[in-house]
């Protein structure tokens, strides 16, 4: 029995499909497949696209130290009296030009933008955020209701509060029993001890290294002692 020649046709066809998609089909996909350019440069989140986006640094000086821990009311008036040159930004920041030192339990109500290093003594107050062109050094107790920021290394002693994200374009440390309220976020490495907590995500393009706490080794009797 004879096939009728349209049907024979269509299985021809179909055949000849068949045997293009099996033969043809293969080179034509890694031909078409996106190559391979080699390592790319990592993009940018948009917090360091607004840290690189801000005016140019002012000439930076010797840290120049708040030197009261009473301070005024006014703030900054206090600043520039002690040599600090300074100007507001809108109602709520104080830009710091150079780098600045602030003393032990000082207590700030406005966002601080330091255009140079800072360093906080131990138990400040800032109930705004804290950002700065260079290192940032943060001494013990120290609460930071918003987000500190750098542009350098962040370096945060022991007991330390920071309510929003730490966010550097270089290493982070964190002393033991450290909060950090978000993230950490660091284009280098973070360092923190195992009693430290950050809520949220470590996000970093080095390594996460965690510290153990110092284990001592108490003498059993009086006769342990030499």
């Amino acid at each position: 029995m004879f096939l009728d020649p349209l049907l024979l046709t269509l299985l021809l066809l179909i055949s000849a499909l068949f045997f293009f998609v099996l033969v043809f089909l293969p080179p034509i996909i890694e031909i078409l497949k996106p190559k391979d350019k080699g390592p790319r440069r990592m993009l940018k989140t948009p917090l360091q696209k607004i840290m690189r986006s801000s005016s140019k640094l002012a000439p930076t000086s010797k840290p120049r130290s708040v030197d009261n821990p009473k301070a005024p009311k006014d703030l900054q008036d206090f600043l520039e009296k002690v040599g600090l040159k300074i100007c507001r930004v809108g109602e709520d920041t104080i830009r710091i030009f150079g780098d600045a030192a602030f003393p032990p339990n000082l207590e700030v109500s406005d966002n601080i933008v330091v255009e140079g290093a800072l360093t906080v003594g131990d138990s400040c107050v800032f109930h705004g955020s804290v950002k700065a062109k260079g290192d940032v050094s943060v001494g013990n107790a120290v609460v930071v209701r918003g987000n500190l920021v750098s542009n350098k290394n962040v370096n945060i002693q022991d007991d330390a509060v920071i309510g929003g994200s730490v966010h550097a374009e270089g290493s982070v440390r964190l002393g033991e029993k450290v909060y950090v309220g978000l993230s950490v976020v660091a284009d280098g490495d973070v360092e923190l001890f195992e009693n430290s907590e950050v809520k949220k995500n470590i996000l970093t393009n080095g390594v996460i290294k965690v510290l153990k706490n110092p284990i001592l080794d108490f003498p059993l009797s009086i006769k342990d002692i030499g």
